[in-house]
């Protein structure tokens, strides 16, 4: 817009006053421009034809200069902005504490009712034309949440009830009293009646499961009502907490009887400034108790179990300058009083706000510095299905040596090999997890070696067979299956088989002791003379009872123990035993011990003449 000037100002000459007030009307407009508008254009800029303000004003929160604000319109999104608060002043420290909230001074309430189940069921009335069992049924009881009525069965004889039984494990609970009790009448006769009777309460009925934590927490208990006090000089506390155990024990002394009502709360006594409570048990005849306390601290004050109320003229007074709860009424002798100091409300910091794109970093994970987070204090169930994981887990260790400490399902990368073979760990031994072979890993050692069963049963393993008993063609230089024979005509030794025959030595206890009754001592089995045995099996078998074999040879114990039953157990020994009777005879014998009813014991030694 342009400027306002005097034109043809010698056309006013006639007057100086005329020339001087144009002059400035025109210096007067000219200020009040604004830029390239008026005062009038811009007022036209800001506000609507209804005097609404819309000004071109924008503010914004950027992540890096914190709110920003800029007036007028730009032809750039990030053209124009002015900083006007810094995005750490806007933040705030982690963790800063913005304000408090009200929280419950008692929480956590829990309320325990004394009850028990019905022991008995008197029928008073057995009725008449009954033609089938009637049904029993019992009231409601009173503790309806967690009670249960019983399981009853009438026992009908002639048409008439004449008994009505409770099973041991279905007496219901949650009654205080007995409950009525009602047996449906007949078609047509004389409806019957009865009467229960309860059970005693159970003997850990004053053990009472509570949850809290005694670091951050106190409790208080109430007995019907009324609070029960902790130790003090002269009593004892009228119940214990166990924290280990989340119970509390209400003590003998207190006792716990059917129908009573224990409510318990939680103090959040870590919330309250100087938290103290005081239980006092009264000496002598007074109308006061020392407290020291200041005024701005609330109390509450019982009296044998009582809540007072305070005030002159209820029923005490607190005296912050002489330290002392003066009542109105005098206090007796084993009076007890409690003083609890409280506060209305307590108190809870809340951490620092956040916005919304600081819920993650730069990477997107979540930003724990601004949190306040420290390590390692994260439940596990807060993270979705972690807990699971970690119980399903498999530890995995990648190396060449065989991993110790392994438990059943733990995988071994064996780096050893190329390329690397991942296994799993059985219980017993390592297994490749390749699904198209179980076999264990062979050498070159094992060159035409066959795969078996160890002896143990528990694994593969790779062996020679055992061809000592035939005569191949290419064995012990045969011809065409035929021996060569020496110079006497006779079959050379190296061409002999290593085995002649197998036979089993049998044993039956009762050829020795003339009874069937098996004692611990060593048995007498056979003589070995003039031949070399290969012991591979055992078999054996008790008529009754059980007891432990254990073959010996000339009074020495060999080779593993066998416990025998009624059961027949035929097994490979684990160890092959040889007995060499060649030069000298030997002695087989069977010790038994550790018998129980054990008679007719029968064994079985399964035997392989071996060549000598």
């Amino acid at each position: 817009m342009a400027r306002l000037r005097q034109q043809h100002p010698q056309n006013y000459v006639s007057s100086g006053n005329i020339h001087t007030d144009f002059e400035n009307i025109i210096r007067y407009l000219n200020t009040a421009e604004f830029g390239d508008k008026t005062i009038a254009e811009l007022l036209s800029v800001l506000f609507n034809e209804s005097g609404t303000f819309q000004g071109p004003i924008e503010m914004r929160v950027d992540t890096v200069n914190g709110l920003q604000y800029r007036v007028g319109t730009y032809p750039g999104a990030d053209d124009g902005w002015q900083d006007l608060i810094t995005i750490s002043s806007l933040r705030g420290p982690s963790g800063a504490n913005v304000g408090t909230v009200e929280g419950p001074f008692f929480f956590n309430r829990q309320d325990k009712l004394i009850t028990t189940g019905v022991q008995t069921v008197t029928v008073t009335s057995g009725g008449s034309g009954y033609t089938s069992v009637p049904t029993v049924s019992f009231t409601t009881p009173q503790d309806s949440i967690n009670g249960s009525a019983p399981t009853a069965t009438a026992v009908l004889t002639a048409g008439v009830v004449t008994a009505v039984n409770i099973a041991s494990t279905a007496q219901g609970g949650g009654y205080t009293v007995a409950p009525s009790v009602t047996i449906t009448p007949p078609a047509n006769g004389t409806q019957a009646t009865a009467t229960s009777t309860l059970a005693p309460i159970a003997s850990n009925a004053n053990v009472i499961p509570y949850t809290f934590d005694q670091n951050t927490e106190d409790i208080v208990i109430y007995k019907n009502g009324v609070l029960l006090g902790l130790a003090t000089t002269g009593s004892a506390a009228e119940y214990t907490t166990n924290t280990a155990a989340n119970t509390i024990t209400i003590s003998t002394a207190t006792g716990t009887a059917l129908a009573d009502k224990y409510t318990i709360y939680s103090v959040r006594s870590q919330s309250v400034t100087n938290f103290r409570r005081q239980d006092t048990l009264v000496s002598t005849s007074t109308n006061s108790v020392a407290f020291v306390h200041s005024s701005d601290e609330t109390l509450l004050v019982w009296k044998n179990g009582i809540l007072q109320e305070p005030g002159g003229g209820a029923d005490y007074i607190n005296s912050p300058q002489t330290a002392t709860i003066t009542f109105t009424s005098s206090l007796a002798q084993n009076d007890r009083v409690v003083v609890i100091t409280v506060e209305n409300q307590a108190q809870k910091t809340i951490a620092g706000l956040m916005f919304e794109d600081e819920y993650t970093n730069e990477q997107g994970f979540i930003n724990y510095n601004k949190l306040n987070i420290q390590n390692n204090e994260i439940p596990q169930n807060k993270v979705n299905q972690l807990s699971t994981s970690l119980a399903n887990k498999a530890n995995i260790t990648s190396g060449i040596s065989t991993p110790s400490g392994a438990v059943t399902g733990d995988l071994w990368l064996d780096t050893s090999q190329v390329p690397n073979i991942l296994k799993f760990y059985t219980g017993t031994q390592w297994l490749e997890t390749s699904p198209e072979s179980s076999l264990p890993t062979f050498l070159a050692s094992n060159a035409s070696q066959y795969v078996r069963v160890n002896g143990t049963g528990t694994a593969l393993e790779y062996g020679t067979l055992d061809l000592s008993s035939v005569l191949p063609k290419t064995d012990r230089g045969a011809v065409n299956g035929v021996a060569s024979l020496d110079s006497s005509a006779k079959i050379p030794t190296n061409q002999l088989p290593d085995i002649f025959a197998t036979s089993t030595i049998s044993f039956f206890n009762v050829w020795e002791d003339a009874s069937v009754t098996v004692t611990n001592k060593t048995y007498f089995v056979s003589n070995i003379w003039k031949q070399k045995l290969r012991l591979d099996g055992i078999t054996h078998k008790l008529a009754a009872g059980t007891c432990t074999i254990q073959l010996s040879v000339d009074g020495s114990t060999i080779g593993s123990t066998f416990s025998s039953s009624t059961t027949r157990a035929s097994v490979n020994m684990p160890t092959t035993i040889e007995i060499d009777g060649t030069t000298t005879g030997r002695r087989l014998e069977l010790v038994v011990t550790n018998t129980s009813g054990a008679n007719s014991l029968e064994v079985g030694i399964a035997a392989a003449t071996l060549s000598v």
